[in-house]
């Protein structure tokens, strides 16, 4: 089975602490992964708003324990906290990091992005994306090459507006495997690779999850053999609360034959021509609050990859 890592850092406390965790425990296995970090400030205590939006948001926040998880600094950053920034508060972590790992952008405002991607103009879209891309530059001294959305959520603007930053790859969706984005009959040219897997936070405090022998056969019993499969985590959850469960999930998937990929291989895999189109729809999650972009079913463009 194959597995690609995509690691999530949303805030300042997950680079800060998450991130040199993982990021050594990686490098003990020699296992490889991407990153995609949030490359502005860390407003995460506005995220507060989406349980006057999304009922869901409560209920999932008490299942994860978000409070103790996350620490009152970052559940109050940016409201009664002042922002921090994320990834110009460390840029010799994250050069450290790409020198082993795929590092790629999550956005700036990772809050804005997620909470408001329906409210945001094309100007405002090309300015979110300019910010992170400067951001990454000044870390770097190169262009990003790959995009991951916040909540995995995009609207056809926001999709155009990647297009034109001439990406290797995005990876904003859930779905089955890599595809080309049909958005308003208008075929992008840059290949997405969706996230195919349950994340922890999803499925954190459910009856599945505690009726599984360990976390490693909860995934392998939803992994596929035949396509890729494509894990999100989270610097916040396994980087910090969860290390040690997901170390051993690791050390086990390890130990029965799975082959890990950071998807910057996967992409340059891919040959454009021959993946299968899809439009992106927008859909729920068991577990997850609010919804999310999702590559759509379609049977006569069938998974090979």
């Amino acid at each position: 089975m194959r597995l690609a890592l995509k690691i999530d850092v949303d805030t300042h406390q997950g680079l800060r602490d998450g991130v040199p965790r993982l990021m050594r425990l990686l490098r003990d296995h020699q296992l490889p992964a991407t990153f995609f970090i949030a490359m502005g400030p860390d407003n995460s205590g506005r995220a507060v708003m989406r349980a006057f939006r999304n009922p869901g948001f409560l209920t999932k926040m008490r299942r994860t324990r978000a409070v103790s998880m996350y620490g009152w600094r970052t559940i109050l950053s940016g409201t009664l906290l002042p922002a921090r920034p994320i990834a110009l508060a460390f840029p010799d972590l994250l050069r450290d990091l790409a020198a082993t790992f795929e590092v790629g952008i999550h956005g700036y405002d990772h809050v804005l992005w997620q909470d408001h991607i329906d409210d945001l103009s094309d100007a405002d879209l090309r300015a979110e994306l300019a910010e992170a891309a400067e951001a990454y530059r000044a870390i770097f001294a190169t262009s990003p090459r790959s995009f991951a959305a916040p909540g995995w959520r995009v609207s056809p603007a926001a999709m155009r507006a990647l297009e034109r930053l001439g990406l290797d790859y995005r990876s904003d969706t859930r779905g089955r495997c890599p595809y080309r984005c049909r958005v308003d009959g208008e075929v992008l040219r840059t290949p997405e690779i969706p996230t195919t897997l349950p994340t922890l936070d999803e499925v954190l405090g459910t009856p599945e999850l505690a009726a599984a022998p360990s976390l490693a056969d909860f995934y392998l019993r939803r992994m596929s053999e035949d396509l890729l499969n494509v894990h999100t985590i989270h610097a916040e959850t396994e980087g910090l609360a969860h290390f040690d469960a997901f170390a051993e999930c690791l050390a086990t998937l390890r130990a029965r034959g799975v082959e890990f990929l950071r998807l910057d291989q996967v992409a340059a895999g891919l040959h454009a021509a021959e993946l299968p189109l899809a439009e992106v729809v927008r859909a729920t999650l068991p577990g997850r609050a609010g919804w999310i972009s999702a590559q759509a079913p379609d049977p006569l463009q069938p998974c090979s990859i």
